[in-house]
């Protein structure tokens, strides 16, 4: 099994490199560096960390062609690579709702969103093969629809923590064959040896924002729609994500991130392990500082 960590961009830029190449000299497998649309450009972000580390790989993404064109991700990645070396992989998705739509994008408004990945995948891919770069393109997915196109990528990063949901999304793609394929996580996280209270809040408010987000289906599934729903209301009204997230179903924790003490985490992965998940990447907030990042490091190698 592979590991990453989630790299927070809302921190100065310095910060995100700093504790990056921390991740390296830890002996993590990659780095992810999230597109936030109304803030930081990835590729850049990316850039920045490559210039500080040697080996760890850096995964651009989630990045939605919905706000960049597929030239424009592919001309960043071809550009990463010829200037750093090939360590870098790409993840595709939709976007964050809310967040698209804070830039004017509403998804609700946007008619065939799969094809249209699809078809950014297909571009990026013919782009990248004629400059003879190799680049991995992962598929961020959450819903059905998204899973219904995940094979036709290199692999899917799953947006959720719960060992149940996770085997129900991997039946949903199906048989593929190992070598083709990669079944991966990219979660909000927070596995700790002493709990922080304001880092679970972070964890509690951002889980709170993957549920704002998430597809109706997803929420119908889980029994929380009615719940969010609500929320969406609340949040629409300009109620603060911190009121909504002490307001809703605290189960969103277990839903949507990976919280654990060391002492639990040998018993998830190999659970994730048995459901076919080969790449674990830890998101927000276990990047809070660089004790946080240790912490998972020294959980990782006492589970190893």
């Amino acid at each position: 099994m592979k590991y990453g960590l989630g790299v927070n961009v809302n921190e100065t830029i310095h910060d995100t490199v700093e504790k990056s190449a921390l991740a390296e000299r830890l002996g993590y497998d990659y780095v992810w560096v999230s597109d936030v649309p109304e803030q930081r450009y990835a590729p850049v972000v990316a850039s920045a960390i490559a210039s500080r580390t040697k080996r760890i790989k850096i995964g651009l993404g989630l990045l939605s062609p919905f706000v960049h064109s597929p030239m424009q991700i592919a001309s960043s990645v071809i550009t990463l690579v010829e200037t750093y070396g090939n360590r870098f992989e790409l993840c595709l998705g939709p976007g964050d709702r809310n967040q698209l739509r804070r830039i004017g994008i509403d998804l609700s408004q946007l008619g065939g969103i799969s094809e249209r990945l699809l078809a950014a995948r297909r571009d990026i891919e013919n782009v990248l093969q004629k400059q003879e770069v190799k680049c991995a393109i992962w598929l961020g997915a959450q819903g059905p629809k998204m899973l219904g196109i995940a094979r036709s990528f290199d692999g899917v990063l799953l947006n959720y923590g719960s060992p149940d949901l996770l085997e129900w999304a991997v039946d949903q793609i199906g048989h593929v064959k190992a070598q083709d394929f990669e079944f991966g996580v990219y979660a909000l996280s927070y596995v700790y040896a002493k709990h922080n209270p304001n880092v679970y809040n972070l964890l509690k408010a951002s889980c709170a924002a993957v549920a704002l987000g998430a597809s109706r289906s997803i929420l119908k599934k889980l029994s929380i729609y009615k719940e969010v729903a609500k929320a969406r209301r609340e949040s629409e009204a300009g109620v603060s994500l911190e009121s909504i997230s002490a307001s809703v179903n605290t189960r969103l924790v277990e839903f949507f991130s990976i919280h654990k003490h060391p002492s639990e985490l040998n018993a998830y992965l190999a659970k994730l392990s048995k459901i076919g998940i080969e790449n674990v990447v830890f998101g927000y907030p276990q990047d809070y500082s660089k004790m946080t990042v240790r912490e998972l490091s020294r959980a990782l190698r006492s589970e190893s």
